[in-house]
């Protein structure tokens, strides 16, 4: 018998194999009363039963941003009360490089001013060119691009690849300084990141340094 004449038979006979699947190794197709039927009340359990596994993962994800979020505020409330203790211009600068250190694992922060009063401290940078860049900033600037100014307040090593830049305002919207935060984790400050808390402690910082400096 020839090979066309074997498939000519098959396709006259399409249950030729399923009756000798075992003699030729096959396995046997199921049986159209063996199919099984999902009722709709199963179909609804199962998309409930998804649904919620959803409902689930996205809680989960809001715990950890919620728990995230009460971190920095407890950090922020920090940040505060170390501020208040400051009495001179210094004394904030310091204790904002180290609030930033030890509560927010950030080790690389620069400021500069350009008040009136901080003429006589190592702070103060009237250079043109920042202060249009913190003029131009309506919002803490977040992401992995600063001028070579701003980029020459900090040691060469190690190679930063995120910032944060937070103009610092007096209580009529003037922009008196910068500040300006930076880390070698490419992610820490990112385009897409909310500056809700940000612009908050750039307030707080403003506040505690226009005391220092009306005191000076």
């Amino acid at each position: 018998m020839h090979s066309d004449e074997v498939l000519a038979y098959l396709e006259n006979h399409p249950d030729f194999l399923q009756h000798h699947a075992d003699r030729f190794g096959l396995r046997a197709a199921a049986a159209q009363q063996d199919r099984v039927v999902v009722s709709l009340a199963d179909r609804q359990m199962l998309e409930l039963k998804d649904r919620n596994r959803q409902l689930e993962a996205r809680l989960h994800q809001l715990i950890r941003h919620g728990e995230a979020n009460d971190q920095i505020i407890h950090s922020a409330h920090r940040l505060s009360l170390a501020l208040q203790r400051c009495l001179t211009l210094q004394q904030v600068a310091d204790g904002l490089a180290s609030c930033f250190q030890q509560d927010f694992a950030l080790e690389r922060m620069a400021l500069r001013l350009w008040h009136p009063a901080a003429e006589a401290s190592p702070l103060f940078n009237a250079r043109h060119e920042v202060q249009a860049l913190a003029r131009n900033l309506s919002a803490p600037y977040c992401g992995p691009y600063v001028n070579d100014e701003v980029l020459g307040w900090f040691p060469a090593t190690p190679v930063l690849q995120s910032f944060s830049q937070i103009p610092l305002t007096d209580a009529s919207g003037a922009v008196f300084g910068l500040l300006v935060l930076a880390s070698d984790d490419a992610q820490r400050f990112t385009f897409d990141m909310h500056t809700h808390y940000l612009a908050q402690m750039g307030e707080i910082i403003s506040a505690a340094l226009l005391r220092v400096l009306g005191q000076a």
